[in-house]
């Protein structure tokens, strides 16, 4: 078990795909916060340029990993369909938990996570890397503040083209592993990070569809899904993991009675800086009359980088997070418990594209 006050020693469970980042992350920050003491994945290769890179030794596999005295926590970095598997495992030994979006592709698999790391007193993180970013962190201060008014609307954005940019086999096309496509996959993000700003989603309608190969066993390449939130407002989707060209890849827009925040990337960025206005804000000597009105008098949103260590690198922001919540035994912000949530929302829309009704969160 973890000591307070060492650095977090941490089993890293694949080394594929966004591995990448999470190493980088862990240099960033130093070995006298995480240390990286065990890779392990079942291409050796992988492995073993992740083991140099960090300075880790090479387990056998997941289990070895966990059994080690030298681990504290896990980093599961795998398809989504392994999450739930390790995830329990490891907690039941008594190491904590960060595990990569989505949470796992059920909800009792969630539930499951969440009660063997409530029963073995561990920390339980979902590694929701854009609530730990100073830009988004800025627009969930500009909500909470009230300047906006009572928000009533948001709309967000997910799209991309995986085809474009990944291999035909790759487990992501396939439904069964990655418990869905585009939803699950991509949306996951800005499902999460509008509950971040907004709050918890009550009920969604939603469409979705499953193209032809390379998607395959249900994954959907495009979805739209309509939103209530638990305050009242209202809010809309749409995502494409086909989409052949776009001048962006993430938006979302917020609504308020006094105020509104729009979030446009520029082409070829996913995550630029949102503008926001504000009647408190408004400065009439700027601001064209009438129709051009609607469309002029934004500022940036301030960041806030408070409690971020690692200024605009999110994946060092979450794991620095994690190494404290393991030490304090606080509850992280993208805990397990409130990822749950953001589950609830993923596959209510799985469900109402399958019904073709409403589908209310409270009820699954």
């Amino acid at each position: 078990m973890h000591t307070p006050g060492s650095a977090l020693r941490v089993a890293l469970i694949g080394c594929g795909g966004i591995s990448n980042a999470h190493a980088a992350a862990y240099r960033k920050l130093g070995p006298d916060v995480v240390r990286v003491t065990a890779v392990t994945d079942v291409l050796r290769p992988l492995a073993e340029q992740r083991a140099v890179q960090l300075g880790a030794e090479i387990a056998t596999d997941y289990r070895s990993a966990i059994e080690r005295a030298d681990v504290d926590a896990v980093d599961i970095c795998l398809p989504h369909h392994l999450h739930a598997e390790i995830a329990v495992a490891a907690a039941r030994a008594g190491k904590h938990v960060l595990v990569e979006k989505p949470m796992a592709c059920s909800l009792d698999q969630c539930r499951a996570m969440i009660d063997a790391a409530a029963g073995a007193g561990v920390t339980l993180m979902v590694a929701q890397v854009q609530r730990y970013m100073p830009s988004y962190r800025g627009v969930k201060r500009l909500c909470a503040s009230g300047e906006l008014g009572a928000i009533r609307a948001v709309r967000f954005d997910s799209m991309q083209n995986a085809p474009g940019f990944l291999p035909a086999e790759h487990w992501l096309f396939d439904g069964q592993l990655a418990g869905g496509g585009i939803v699950i996959s991509v949306s996951v993000h800005r499902i999460d990070l509008v509950r971040y700003l907004v709050g918890d989603v009550k009920r969604v309608m939603a469409l979705t569809h499953t193209g032809a190969a390379p998607y395959r066993r249900g994954a959907e390449d495009y979805a739209a899904a309509v939103l209530e939130f638990e305050n009242g407002a209202i809010g809309e989707h749409f995502a494409t993991y086909s989409g052949f060209r776009m001048p962006y890849s993430e938006m979302f827009m917020i609504f308020g009675d006094d105020g509104a925040v729009h979030a446009l990337p520029p082409a070829g960025h996913s995550m630029g800086p949102a503008l926001f206005a504000t009647r408190s804000r408004d400065d009439s000597a700027t601001r064209s009359a009438g129709w051009d009105g609607q469309f002029s008098g934004f500022l940036p949103v301030p960041p806030d980088g408070a409690g971020l260590p690692a200024g605009d690198d999110g994946f060092a922001n979450e794991i620095a997070h994690f190494a404290e919540c393991c030490r304090s035994g606080r509850e992280p912000q993208s805990s397990g418990r409130d990822n749950l949530g953001t589950m609830k929302a993923i596959l209510g829309i799985y469900r109402s594209a399958e019904t073709g009704a409403w589908v209310d969160l409270a009820g699954l």
